[in-house]
């Protein structure tokens, strides 16, 4: 359980530190009319199987990122923790939408997309990549510094 906390407290300090010090931009401005605050923010925290953690960077890498593009969701940050711990089997990452209907509608997009199907069946042909997915969905405070 201590493990999980911090987990989680590692992905909030990170998101902190993001958005104190980003504008929120990005090489395509499919979202430059939305501003940063208005926007709702997803941190997902995946842990992998044994082994698997450098084929899921792979599956981002090469899909899945330009896929949540595809359907409406803006790339933020990605991590890896630096606890030795969890370096080896988590991934964490924060996605942006434009509202929660947003979100939603994406995420749907996105797991009915057949190129995302193709990209799935493909990286678990030698074993599923993920044991475990967390996601909380974030706005910013009024104090927040993105606010400004």
């Amino acid at each position: 359980m201590k493990s999980t906390y911090r987990l989680a407290a590692c992905g909030f300090a990170i998101l902190a530190a993001l958005l104190a010090t980003t504008r929120f931009t990005t090489n395509n401005n499919s979202h430059a009319d939305e501003p940063a605050e208005s926007r709702i923010f997803e941190l997902r925290t995946y842990t992998t199987n044994p082994g698997k953690l450098a084929a899921l960077h792979a599956r981002f890498r090469d899909h899945t990122m330009k896929l949540f593009e595809k359907h409406g969701m803006k790339n933020v940050a990605y991590w890896t923790p630096s606890d030795e711990k969890l370096a080896d089997n988590t991934l964490i990452y924060v996605v942006s939408h434009a509202s929660p209907e947003a979100a939603k509608a994406s995420w749907k997009g996105f797991i009915s997309d057949p190129q995302w199907k193709e990209a799935y069946a493909e990286s678990i042909a030698d074993g599923k990549l993920v044991k475990k997915v967390e996601s909380v969905y974030m706005t910013p405070t009024d104090f927040s510094p993105m606010k400004k």
